[in-house]
């Protein structure tokens, strides 16, 4: 991957997007002579236009060495293996979209666009169900709400929640893949967005029952209070661990508090807040360990923070592109 020199002021986000949707529209293999000229019209706007263009053409090219990890939306140097085309990658990482010929943003990272609550970049959402019940979402989350009679289930699409459950006698039941969180009198957070693909389940008040299947079996975990328990992508569900309510509940507030977290895992949560890629180049150094207190709200602040207190160098390569190496 070739570093691409910036301009010494980058261009405003709302250019860079529009240009991104350019390239990606140019590129589709259903732009035409019209579109061509309206593109160069577009760029021959003001030097910021002509920087974001040039921006955005670089980042076309340098997305045909990247590849993006499937359960986590991460993106490393490394060609797809399954062939995801730049437009494809460009469109579902950064977060563009094609619709009826023009161009329209949309949010990166989600699983589907007819979640009943989603979030975008940098936002949060509190939402009141119809049960007294509050639910806070993370940045770039997706959450299905199914109540019934019998039952009041939601899915977890993507991202983070926190759940602050009513007492009724119908059962609250938070399901994420093959895993399910049923609410003991509860209020918990469950976060989907560590590197491995595993899912991580906090207790900040009474108690949950875990319940999870490996090869078919089920497995089951009551989680305590001031207990914090990982399930991996198999399903396998871990040892619990004692983590501060205040800690799991810190992004609340725009914060995030990391106790012995993997890089990986730190870039993860930043990265919901982060407008663009954040990419490593290499592997290995997601799993770095780091103890720090971060400020969602600027997350290139924060990034720097990282590069301080860590062997590692964080790059600017482009407006949408942020490069983390070792030293």
């Amino acid at each position: 991957m070739k570093q691409t020199p910036s301009p010494s002021h980058c261009p405003a986000k709302d250019i860079s997007d529009e240009a991104l949707a350019w390239i990606v529209r140019l590129h589709s293999g259903e732009a035409s002579s019209q579109d061509r000229r309206e593109y160069g019209q577009w760029r021959a706007q003001s030097a910021e236009h002509e920087a974001a263009a040039a921006e955005a053409e670089a980042l076309w090219s340098d997305a045909a060495h990247l590849r993006q990890d499937g359960q986590t939306g991460l993106v490393y140097p490394g060609r797809n293996r399954e062939g995801l085309s730049r437009r494809r990658l460009l469109m579902g990482v950064v977060g563009l979209g094609i619709a009826g010929g023009g161009l329209a943003v949309s949010r990166p990272y989600l699983r589907t666009l007819s979640s009943d609550y989603t979030t975008a970049t940098a936002e949060t959402r509190a939402i009141n169900l119809p049960d007294g019940s509050r639910v806070m979402l993370n940045a770039l989350s997706a959450l299905d709400v199914h109540f019934d009679g019998e039952a009041r289930r939601l899915v977890l699409k993507e991202g983070q929640a926190f759940f602050d459950v009513a007492t009724e006698a119908r059962p609250f039941i938070v399901s994420v893949g093959n895993t399910e969180v049923t609410a003991l009198g509860t209020a918990f957070d469950v976060d989907t967005n560590a590197t491995d693909g595993s899912l991580a389940v906090t207790v900040t008040s009474h108690s949950v029952q875990v319940r999870s299947s490996v090869s078919g079996l089920p497995a089951d975990l009551t989680l305590s209070e001031g207990q914090r328990v990982s399930i991996d992508r198999d399903g396998v569900i871990g040892t619990p661990m004692t983590e501060d309510p205040a800690v799991a509940l810190a992004w609340h507030s725009g914060m995030y508090v990391a106790e012995n977290r993997r890089l990986g895992e730190v870039v993860a949560a930043l990265g919901r807040y982060h407008q663009g890629w954040i990419v490593f180049s290499h592997d290995s150094l997601k799993s770095r360990q780091v103890s720090a207190v971060l400020d969602l709200r600027t997350p290139d602040a924060s990034l720097a923070a990282l590069a301080a207190g860590l062997p590692i160098r964080v790059t600017r390569m482009t407006h949408f592109m942020t490069l983390i190496s070792a030293i």
